[in-house]
């Protein structure tokens, strides 16, 4: 009786593991695509205050002091730089981070059950 029992289990889980396996794959991809999303509408949101920012006079004037360096006329443009660091004007722009799903111990374990990279 406890081998027939064992049998029917065994023969269960290998018939319900391909379906298992494809939910498990769906569901950790929607979580890496939600976290994504929300890194992206972060993103969004970020440039629409920016593009509100710069539809003003003040901010067109923050950016062009900032960036291009200009001054009012009559003013004069000084800037201090760090002389060891030369990579001032080679640093990319910040991008947010999108796409990253917290693993933990059992994320981990089920990939590897399930075959997820």
């Amino acid at each position: 009786m406890p081998v027939t029992i064992i049998v029917v289990m065994v023969l269960t889980a290998w018939s319900l593991y391909p379906a298992a396996r494809v939910q498990y794959r769906e569901t950790r991809e929607k979580a890496r695509l939600e976290a994504e999303l929300e890194g992206l509408q972060a993103r969004n949101d970020d440039l629409r205050e920016q593009v509100d920012r710069l539809k003003t006079p003040e901010g067109v004037e923050d950016v062009a002091r900032s960036t291009l360096g200009m001054v009012k006329e009559g003013e004069n443009a000084y800037v201090v730089m760090d002389p060891e660091d030369e990579s001032v004007m080679d640093r990319p722009a910040e991008i947010a981070d999108t796409g990253v799903v917290e693993d933990t111990f059992w994320h981990d374990l089920l990939d590897m059950v399930f075959g997820v990279e």
